[in-house]
């Protein structure tokens, strides 16, 4: 039977029996420690930069949106302003001189229509008195030598009115250009509902 025989891996346990690491070990072990660091510490240093380019970019996006809004709030109030303003000028000038658009639409329609065997204006049916009293003073001044005839109707709002004669026409219509003012607002302005809400 043969004798049990210590294993001992092969190492020599005695004093200076295993090998010492070299400076040069030492100073490899090192500059790998180091580099691996670095390129560690570069890592984290992308990493948070990334993440702080992501967050300015969505605070920046959020500032362009933010901006946008009161952009287009402060637009859309001007829109109002405009309308509200004009819709107060034109009442406080039909309020003041109701028939002052009519008499101008009719001064320029007898230049145009001064040989015209006759000119007929319609007109709300509480004006005409006044309308008639208007064009006979204007034949005058013009020399407009046919006949003057007004008609009242109910369906024409005060202020405006239909000028007919053989050749032509021309029609004063408030609520219309109300409606162009509007659509030009809004072709400015981007699309507005400016309703009855707004009128008040």
């Amino acid at each position: 039977m043969s004798t049990a025989k210590k294993f001992m891996f092969g190492t020599d346990f005695r004093e200076g029996g295993r090998r010492a690491a070299s400076d040069a070990d030492i100073a490899a072990a090192r500059a790998e420690g180091f580099s691996a660091g670095q390129e560690q510490g570069r890592r984290e240093a992308e990493s948070q930069f990334n993440a702080l380019v992501g967050k300015l970019v969505r605070s920046t996006d959020k500032l362009i949106a933010d901006e946008q809004r009161r952009v287009a709030e402060i637009e859309e109030q001007a829109a109002h302003v405009a309308l509200v303003a004009a819709r107060g000028l034109a009442g406080a000038a039909l309020a003041q001189r109701p028939l002052a658009a009519l008499e101008q639409a009719v001064r320029e329609c007898l230049g145009h229509a001064r040989q015209a065997p006759h000119l007929v204006v319609r007109v709300n049916e509480n004006a005409v008195e006044a309308v008639e009293s208007m064009l006979a003073g204007l034949a005058r001044e013009t020399g407009f030598a046919g006949k003057l005839v007004v008609l009242g109707q109910p369906d024409i709002a005060p202020g405006d009115g239909r000028i007919e004669w053989a050749d032509g026409g021309f029609v004063i219509d408030s609520a219309r250009l109300e409606q162009l003012i509007e659509q030009a607002v809004a072709s400015l302005f981007g699309h507005h509902q400016f309703g009855s809400a707004e009128r008040r």
